[in-house]
């Protein structure tokens, strides 16, 4: 591949100055002769594109860099514009409180959640095998408003910080251990 070429992607596809570009250059997309099917009518047929996608080698460092850099346009990360457009960036300011999360999830109490944390009550829940219909009733909403809840969380998956991750993770395994599997009944 020509330095051209490669300048051309770095320009049309990726668009960023920031940090190390080498990642990019290990991008399986770096090697595509055609840019553009990463581009266009975001309801278009982007299966080549996502395939592409599916075996790079460095998927989660675009994904970052998407999410980081606020950039939505074409396919990033393996997701399209409408998914990623989808995903919550999560600011410091976001962070769930995970003792109000507890308290919703154990039946002491139930605080009015904020948004951060209704997230993080759906993440863990899943996470601890509580029944969709439980948290749901939980959260005062219907089925169909708690399957995308549950298909959003888990997109953000993959762009939560580590850390709140990680403490969220703890917190299924102590509602698991407490055998909690209805909300405040343990098994």
């Amino acid at each position: 591949m020509s330095i051209s070429t490669i300048n051309e992607l770095e320009a049309a596809h990726l668009r960023l100055d920031r940090g190390s570009s080498r990642w990019r250059l290990k991008a399986a997309c770096a090697g595509t002769e055609d840019p553009e099917i990463f581009f266009g009518d975001p309801r278009a047929d982007h299966s080549d594109a996502l395939a592409l996608c599916g075996q790079c080698p460095v998927r989660q460092q675009c994904l970052n860099d998407a999410i980081e850099s606020g950039v939505r346009d074409g396919i990033r990360g393996g997701l399209t514009e409408e998914q990623l457009c989808e995903i919550v960036e999560f600011r410091e300011g976001d962070r769930a409180n995970l003792e109000r999360v507890r308290a919703t999830l154990t039946g002491t109490h139930r605080p009015q959640l904020t948004e951060p944390e209704k997230r993080s009550v759906v993440r863990v829940a899943i996470e601890s095998g509580i029944s969709i219909d439980t948290w749901a009733a939980t959260l005062a909403i219907g089925y169909k408003a708690a399957a995308k809840r549950r298909r959003k969380a888990t997109t953000q998956l993959a762009v939560i910080p580590a850390s709140m991750r990680r403490e969220e993770r703890a917190l299924a395994a102590e509602l698991c251990s407490a055998g909690v599997t209805t909300l405040g009944v343990a098994a």
